[in-house]
């Protein structure tokens, strides 16, 4: 079995595959952003999320270029507005489930989730250890909000792909 390579997140502090963050790296007094993660100096990392990146810019320690924070919010949206496309085109199909508990009922089928960025601390560690007993893929993504809108909800906290081609797509 292949281990995983993790890095830490600077401001939240929580545990991500390389290609889940942002990788930011010193020059001089401040810090600029490694889109391609190929610097040769050593780096730090910031999830991809707009918390960790809102949060980074108000960092006392940390100063990053407004240009290099610009580039990393575009980066995100632009992002988002993929996965939340591709959940919108299957939300009536039968390849979605919504819902920690539904998630939890329908575990040993589902490929994929994408958890909310802002869903609860408790509900998070439960969707992970289940995802990495199951070896099911995750990525934290979009709002609460932002998940609910797909299936006119007021609010999800997650949303899991059953389709094994679909989420090979989306992990890759």
């Amino acid at each position: 079995m292949t281990k995983i390579s993790e890095r830490t997140c600077i401001i939240c502090r929580k545990k991500h595959t390389k290609d889940e963050l942002f990788r930011i790296v010193e020059k001089g007094d401040k810090y600029t952003f490694d889109e391609k993660m190929k610097s040769q100096k050593r780096g730090t990392y910031i999830c991809r999320s707009q918390e960790c990146v809102n949060r980074l810019s108000k960092h006392k320690k940390i100063k990053v270029e407004i240009d290099d924070l610009l580039k990393m919010l575009s980066l995100l949206k632009k992002d988002t507005k993929d996965y939340l496309k591709v959940l919108k085109a299957m939300k009536n199909s039968q390849e979605l489930v919504f819902g920690v508990n539904m998630i939890f009922d329908e575990i040993e089928k589902i490929h994929f989730m994408i958890i909310a960025e802002d869903i609860s601390e408790k509900n998070d560690n439960k969707l992970i250890r289940k995802a990495n007993e199951n070896n099911i893929h995750y990525i934290h993504y979009g709002s609460k909000i932002q998940l609910g809108e797909i299936f006119d909800k007021e609010e999800v906290n997650v949303i899991a792909i059953k389709n094994k081609r679909v989420a090979r797509g989306l992990i890759g």
